[in-house]
């Protein structure tokens, strides 16, 4: 249980400022964010599906441990990855790739966040823009939802672990969570296949609730 709080709780503090950017329309924060929460919620998801043997071998090998010739606690830092769950689990997965390469300083992606309004004839580049925009603010709600049904799944998965009081309760939330952060009318990306590369299509893109919706592909 201590090592799935662990990450547990940095997954949900990221999310939540993940959320306040959001809140203050800061986009380009919030991409980082998200896909440090992904990360976590994979390792912890890792660590309950392997019984914390890693964990505990940690443990047990010194990774906390006294250091008395550095005058010194030691905690180890132990690289960990979870990207088997990242490859194969059907929410983080998708999200940890998108947000990934929102987050990094792709060209694209740098348009995308910072010079939407660009077109072919002229390139419309902001500095430090906070200004609302739906769809963005559509996909980061998006994918804070999931990312927390997905959380809760888990904690559904090793009840036994964290001794869930009412499954059936949890379980019928996440379900309407998927349906809300699912919703065809919102602001969404899909991976599709153009000439043998994967692509990013992003659907109803628009800047205001009232405005015209487009698709754009990255």
């Amino acid at each position: 249980m201590a090592a799935g709080l662990g990450l547990w709780s940095r997954a949900w503090l990221t999310r939540l400022e993940a959320m306040h950017a959001l809140e203050w329309g800061n986009y380009v924060a919030a991409m980082p964010l998200i896909r440090a929460a992904t990360d976590y919620q994979a390792g912890a998801l890792y660590v309950l599906r392997d019984g914390a043997r890693e964990w505990n071998e940690w443990l047990q090998q010194g990774g906390l441990a006294p250091a008395p010739d550095a005058q010194a606690s030691e905690i180890r830092l132990h690289a960990f990855r979870a990207g088997e769950v990242l490859i194969a689990h059907e929410t983080l997965g998708p999200i940890y790739r998108a947000s990934t390469d929102l987050s990094l300083s792709h060209f694209g992606s740098t348009l995308l966040l910072a010079g939407s309004e660009s077109d072919p004839g002229r390139v419309l580049m902001t500095f430090g823009d906070r200004d609302f925009h739906f769809g963005l603010a559509e996909l980061v709600s998006g994918w804070l939802l999931l990312l927390g049904a997905a959380q809760l799944e888990a904690a559904v998965e090793f009840a036994g672990v964290f001794n869930i009081p009412n499954q059936a309760v949890v379980e019928a939330f996440c379900a309407e969570v998927r349906v809300a952060a699912l919703e065809s009318a919102r602001c969404r990306i899909e991976v599709i296949e153009r000439d043998g590369e994967k692509r990013y299509l992003l659907h109803n893109w628009r800047r205001t609730p009232g405005g015209a919706t487009k698709r754009i592909l990255l």
